[in-house]
């Protein structure tokens, strides 16, 4: 893997990359996590693709300027800059989680700059979907576990870093087998990115009106069989809009495809990087 930093807007943002031909940038988590949470398990397509990484505003080793307001729009914006930096014409983006969310506001805003798009771990398409994400996360937990969410976010407030205690709460929640977790490296957010653009993912995030742009782009969803919002929630509430979106269900897998089925997510990509448009199943 080759690491640089690459200068934008005065600040430095990380870059890792590998390999040669179609570029695949990858879109990470959060928000507020790091390219971190890609590697090692999505090495092995930098072989057939150009694979690259990198760091969002103020997240992992990239820098951020004092000051920073977070928006969808700005780190739709910092992304265009990372494509001009790196001379991409056009380019694939796999976005993760929220990193769903930043791909498809991309594509939105600059589709014409886009190959396909390969979503996994997807929220959907508006503020309605994020907070039905969140509503089922939290039913997941029981009494004691809601307890120790309200002890925990209080003391956040008060200024106890609770973020390792938040973690160790939610994350079992993330995944079809607690096993997984044992592979799950340590990851620093960068809260005050996931306050912000959580907030407005909360009340304002809406793509529904970019829903003919996104018919003319080439789009696959690889769900979790167990994610929180699973296949059939992207069914009722994209696939109703788009049918040009191909769905593939992950098995065995909670939100974390990732994580728990690393093989799998590169076999679907391959399919679909090298399809015109059609995948054919990958069974476990």
């Amino acid at each position: 893997m080759e690491e640089e930093y690459v200068m934008i807007n005065g600040k430095n943002v990380f870059i890792t990359k590998k390999g040669a031909g179609e570029p695949i940038v990858f879109l990470h988590g959060g928000p507020g996590g790091s390219s971190d949470y890609f590697l090692p398990h999505m090495e092995p397509l930098g072989e057939s693709f150009q694979i690259i990484f990198y760091d969002q505003t103020g997240c992992g080793r990239s820098e951020v300027g004092e000051g920073h307001s977070y928006s969808i729009d700005d780190e739709v914006n910092h992304l265009e800059e990372v494509r001009k930096s790196l001379n991409l014409e056009k380019m694939t983006l796999f976005g993760e989680s929220w990193g769903s969310i930043l791909g498809l506001s991309y594509a939105a805003k600059h589709p014409d700059r886009i190959h396909k798009l390969v979503i996994t771990a997807a929220i959907g398409l508006s503020s309605q979907d994020y907070r039905a994400f969140k509503e089922r996360l939290f039913r997941k937990l029981g009494f004691h576990k809601k307890m120790l969410l309200g002890y925990y976010s209080l003391s956040s407030l008060l200024g106890v870093d609770s973020s390792r205690k938040l973690e160790q709460l939610f994350d079992p929640h993330y995944v079809y087998s607690v096993d997984t977790l044992k592979k799950k490296a340590m990851i620093s957010y960068n809260q005050d990115a996931l306050k912000h653009i959580g907030k407005e993912l909360d009340h304002h995030y809406n793509l529904v009106p970019s829903l003919p742009v996104f018919r003319s782009l080439p789009i696959m969803i690889a769900q979790g069989s167990h994610d929180i919002l699973p296949p059939a929630y992207m069914k009722e509430t994209v696939l109703v809009h788009l049918n040009n979106v191909i769905l593939k269900e992950v098995e065995e897998s909670g939100h974390w495809t990732i994580l728990e089925q690393p093989e799998k997510m590169i076999a679907l990509t391959r399919e679909f990087m090298s399809s015109t448009g059609t995948a054919s199943p990958v069974h476990s």
